[in-house]
């Protein structure tokens, strides 16, 4: 009865467990919130894969600053666990990715309904890093 019970509990599609993977998101504190939307948000535009260092630097860059502060890097245990199992590191590659391919697909789907500035956030982070001293 309990496990008829649990399987009852279970998303009915990819999509709607994707859903309850945002929610997950979602509930959480605002900084790991956040680390967790930019890090989708990252991964999810990438025109190539990121590495796990490239990715690290990316969410560490601080707007309006002249250079990296060291001490922003994530540790990338970190920024999987805050990312509710929707982005893992291959272990082959050793990129950073989203979980499968149907996730892109719902990416795609509420991307621009509820991440509607995430192409302006990637612009505005690469232009500061582009802008730090010694680059």
């Amino acid at each position: 009865k309990a496990v008829r019970k649990a399987l009852t509990g279970l998303p009915k599609n990819l999509y709607e467990g994707y859903d309850v993977a945002m929610q997950r998101i979602e509930a959480q504190n605002e900084e790991d919130r956040e680390i967790a939307h930019s890090t989708l948000i990252w991964v999810a535009n990438a025109k190539r894969p990121l590495s796990v260092e490239e990715l690290r630097v990316a969410l560490a860059v601080e707007p309006e600053t002249q250079q990296l502060d060291k001490e922003n890097l994530l540790k990338i245990e970190i920024i999987l666990g805050v990312c509710a199992g929707l982005v893992i590191v291959d272990k082959e590659s050793s990129v950073v990715r989203l979980v499968h391919y149907t996730t892109q697909e719902y990416w795609d789907r509420i991307q621009a309904q509820q991440f509607p500035n995430a192409q302006t956030q990637i612009t505005y982070t690469l232009l500061t890093f582009l802008n730090f001293d010694g680059f």
